[in-house]
């Protein structure tokens, strides 16, 4: 090789070297800037359950039994509710309890409660390390009084604060019922004054136009529970509430469709401030969600602006539930191409915001937080697992939804 090609190469290593060291410093640089709480509009959320618990500190959702008092293990098998084992490496130890799930290297698997501050630390550390704005906690009916939960919400008040990242409240409705609706109102507006009231006031809510940010999760989503003056005596009551807020709706992914044959959701629907339909069940591939997107997402982005409602369609990792429901094959996460494909197209929309679905829901699969290999998970554990791709980084899903996060603030 000649001494000038010996040079110019150097030369274009350093520049490559320094370019690189330039992004990953810029990278860094955004991850670290404060979230502006002030306003929802291009913020990257995600919807966040904080419903694991240890066994015998009730339903713990690693498990279906009610009491919780069950250690999870290969002799209850119809009682395990994951398919996928979190990567618990970087959780601290007070935060974990083992199972009797065995691991290739002969330990027992461990799994993680929610309600640990360590835990509620360590996942805003991750947002933002990797750019994510902030979450949307889940507020389940029926589980207002919950201890657990509500000091679930102060640990997300303090680690949004330290790591500057937002959160604000979602109301899940799945529990609430048209045939047993008395006191339903009043327990919201109850929760919403003494237990979400108090919390707006931190710099790390999020609020638009000045008003407090909170979703209200399931209206049409099943209709056959919930009917739609249910639905709209709800939104009503904490639309009229104090601190009066700014409403995000959650509702079925083929919205539109109400529009002619259930205008009575419809009507409902166009009284909020943004819309955010469902998708999850709603395609299960690249080749569905292409064709989702180009036949319903886009043009109910357009019915959107033509309402005045912003427009935020969830997007998932993948998803999976065999364990759960006892079936008998898992679900397909493609190799992250699936997940890929929708994070492209949020830059191709341009959506109000950005929902992903969901940071830490292992009974459904659809978690981006860090979950083990397939040469990392328990061998022959019966029921089974199964893991991402071997030589993934355990938190590729929420590092790949980062790298697109970046590219999607850079359009506001």
């Amino acid at each position: 090789m000649s001494p000038y090609l010996r040079t110019s190469i150097t030369v274009a290593l350093l520049f490559l070297a320094s370019w690189v060291n330039g992004e990953a410093k810029t990278q860094k640089h955004l991850s670290k800037r404060v979230v502006d709480a002030s306003s929802l509009k291009g913020k990257f959320l995600y919807g966040y359950q904080g419903f694991f618990r240890r066994p015998g500190q009730g339903n713990i959702h690693w498990t279906l039994s009610g009491s919780g008092g069950t250690t999870p293990g290969p002799s209850t098998p119809g009682d395990v509710q994951f398919d996928m084992f979190p990567a618990v490496e970087q959780y601290p130890q007070e935060c974990l309890f083992p199972t009797n799930f065995i691991l290739p290297s002969g330990a027992h698997a461990s799994l993680f409660e929610s309600n640990c501050t360590g835990v509620v630390d360590t996942h805003f550390r991750w947002m933002q390390e990797n750019s994510i704005d902030g979450i949307l906690v889940q507020r389940f009916y029926g589980q207002f009084n919950d201890e657990s939960f509500l000091q679930l919400l102060q640990q997300i008040r303090t680690a949004a604060e330290k790591y500057g990242r937002a959160f604000a409240v979602e109301y899940d409705l799945s529990g609430v019922s048209s045939a047993s609706f008395d006191g339903v109102v009043s327990e919201l507006l109850d929760d919403y004054t003494n237990h979400i009231a108090p919390l707006v006031s931190s710099p790390a809510y999020l609020h638009h136009q000045g008003r407090p940010v909170i979703e209200l999760w399931g209206f049409g989503i099943n209709k056959s529970q919930l009917n739609a003056a249910d639905c709209a005596s709800i939104f009503h009551a904490i639309r009229s509430a104090n601190p009066n807020p700014y409403v995000v709706l959650g509702v079925q992914w083929d919205w539109a469709y109400d529009r002619t044959n259930h205008p009575d959701y419809f009507n409902v629907y166009t009284q909020g401030d943004v819309i955010q339909p469902w998708s999850v069940g709603a395609y299960s591939d690249v080749a569905s969600y292409e064709q989702k997107y180009r036949d319903n997402f886009v043009p109910d982005k357009a019915l959107a602006d033509q309402l005045g409602l912003g427009y935020a369609p969830s997007i998932l990792a993948g998803s999976s539930s065999r364990n759960r429901d006892q079936g008998t094959t898992f679900g397909d996460r493609y190799n992250g191409t699936f997940y890929e494909a929708q994070l492209k197209h949020q830059l191709d929309m341009k959506p109000f915001f950005v929902f992903g679905s969901m940071f830490d829901e292992f009974p459904e699969s659809t978690q981006v937080i860090a979950t083990l290999t397939a040469w990392e998970i328990p061998r022959a554990p019966n029921p089974g697992f199964f893991g991402i791709d071997n030589g993934m980084d355990h938190n590729y899903y929420l590092q790949l939804a980062g790298r697109y996060a970046v590219r999607y603030h850079q359009l506001f």
